[in-house]
């Protein structure tokens, strides 16, 4: 007898390709607004053909399913149009962080090996510095008012535009988006490792359906909400915290390339922004404006705010005015978020990163034995484990293998659950420096600050900074006749790290602190620099 389960099939193998939730919204509702873009709004029967025609038009470029496809530019419907537009395929979107240097993009296209790269006029010139280029497709952004072409890109690139206008749709369509499973790769996001090496963190479809389905069980979101998008989409915060989920549920977002605190403030107030991804240097700048008082945030509903601590004075200042930050934890890794604090535990539990996700499990281990911590205030090395935690690292089995010894995820931060069951995070054991939201890994720095003449000796390490939550800070042993200059090496490190990775901070030592084993003494080099500070004060 053939059973119900026979003729059912499996339930969960269903579509979860975003681009089909677009054209889904399109269909019944084309006069939603899905957009708005600068000076444009653009409803969803628009935002979706134009997803299509640049679907059909990648394409005719050849990219078909597993296909990397890579973006460097700003927030920007044609980020978003690129993202939707290569999962139509089934093509794995490959977001760069424009910040980064020449030389570190060229590491991420040898590693990502993307088909084809859509890049911004903004972004051009840093684009052509980059190496291996010769066997891939460059299209250049150039219908974008915001950000006009100069003219001078190389001949071999094709301008979206002109592009799109020449080649025969019918012979490159396919009807409709390709179904894409839970375990089909959808995100390939490059975040540096302790070594300073950039790792592919493999994000799939399911990852990032499941962490939709968590944020909107725990978070107060809601059909029809306005979506604001200010902090830079090429990180997996910003990008799945609302905003794919936003399209998926047909509500609109608000998208700016770069936006000052008035102009955040305006926005929200302007457009009722009821959901927002922010990070703490954009809070602080917000309420530093001199038009916070006045400010109307009576709208947003769902503001969390991760990759740094929240100071709880500034949590304070927010809820004065009738709006609750709500603080998350997660990683890259984990679609973004694995932890998150209710809005109305934000008051109660000032300070921590929240309870863990509905479908995901968080357990604390000890770092030195690997055993499993139950008492309540015992730190210990914060594991995930959930349908939204990374499928593994590109191309990496044995970064992947030590990143789950035993099928759990271990994130490399410490922390402690109270007796309540909430998470704090206390530490980070891989000494990584969390600046203005962006992730530094200070052996990266390093290790390009030791190839410039004059610099014998050179430790990094983060120090609390009111706007940044954290600066960078070398301490440095120079050789002799060599001149401590912070602008000389901010210049120098200009020319192999992107801006945001160079120090704020110099202290010239006679020697950077080292261990019995030769190994940069971070815990003394972090007493010297708070030492040096309160000298100075």
């Amino acid at each position: 007898m053939t059973s119900v389960k026979e003729l059912r099939g499996n339930i969960y193998d269903i579509d979860v390709n975003p681009t089909s939730y677009v054209e889904r919204v399109a269909k019944y509702h084309p006069g939603k607004l899905a957009l708005v873009y600068e000076q444009e709004d653009w409803t969803y029967g628009a935002f979706a053909a134009r997803v299509r025609r640049f679907a059909h038009y990648l394409a005719s470029h050849g990219v078909t399913a597993g296909d990397r496809v890579a973006y460097l530019g700003l927030n920007s419907r044609g980020f978003l149009v690129t993202m939707f537009g290569t999962w139509w395929s089934g093509g794995v979107f490959m977001p760069l962080n424009f910040r980064l240097a020449a030389a570190e993009i060229s590491a991420l296209v040898e590693r990502g090996g993307p088909r084809v790269i859509v890049v911004e006029p903004g972004h051009a010139s840093v684009l052509e510095e980059v190496e291996g280029l010769e066997d891939i497709t460059v299209l250049l952004i150039d219908d974008d008012a915001a950000v006009p072409p100069t003219g001078a890109e190389p001949a071999s690139w094709e301008r979206v535009s002109t592009g799109m206008a020449s080649f025969d749709v019918a012979e490159h369509e396919t009807p409709e988006p390709l179904r894409r499973s839970m375990d089909d790769l959808g995100i390939l996001m490059f975040t540096s490792g302790t070594t300073g090496l950039p790792k592919g963190v493999m994000l799939s479809f399911g990852n990032i359906f499941w962490n939709s389905i968590n944020v909107d069980t725990l978070v107060d979101t809601r059909p029809g909400d306005m979506n604001y998008a200010a902090a830079p989409l090429f990180h997996i915060g910003a990008l799945n915290s609302f905003t794919i989920r936003a399209f998926v549920r047909g509500n609109a977002t608000v998208v700016r390339r770069a936006v000052t605190p008035e102009q955040a403030l305006l926005d929200i107030e302007k457009y009722r922004v009821n959901s927002a991804f922010l990070v703490p240097a954009q809070l602080v700048a917000m309420a530093k404006s001199p038009v916070f008082n006045d400010a109307d945030m009576s709208s947003l509903r769902a503001t969390i705010c991760a990759g740094a601590p929240v100071p709880p004075a500034l949590i304070q200042e927010y809820a004065a005015k009738g709006m609750a930050v709500q603080q998350a934890w997660g990683l890259t890794e984990t679609s973004p978020f694995a932890t998150y604090l209710p809005a109305r535990m934000t008051g109660v539990k000032a300070g921590s990163c929240g309870e863990p996700m509905p479908y995901t499990e968080i357990k604390l281990v000890d770092v030195a034995t690997g055993e499993d911590i139950t008492d309540p205030h015992v730190p210990g090395e914060m594991c995930v484990r959930g349908p939204n935690v990374t499928i593994g690292y590109w191309n990496d089995e044995e970064a992947t293998a030590a990143a789950f010894p035993d099928g759990w995820f271990r994130s490399g931060d410490i922390g402690y659950r109270d007796e309540d069951g909430f998470y704090f995070i206390v530490d980070r054991r891989k000494d990584m420096v969390i600046s203005g939201g962006e992730n530094i890994y200070p052996a990266e720095v390093e290790r390009a600050l030791h190839r410039m003449p004059g610099v014998r000796d050179v430790a990094i390490v983060g120090a609390p900074d009111p706007k940044w939550g954290e600066t960078v800070v070398a301490v440095i042993e120079f050789a002799a006749g060599a001149e401590a200059d912070l602008d000389a090496v901010r210049a120098f490190g200009e020319t192999q790290l992107a801006r945001y990775k160079l120090p704020r901070e110099l202290w010239a030592v006679d020697a950077v602190p080292r261990n019995a084993a030769g190994k940069i003494d971070k815990q003394a080099v972090r007493a010297l620099v708070q030492a040096r500070r309160q000298e100075a004060a």
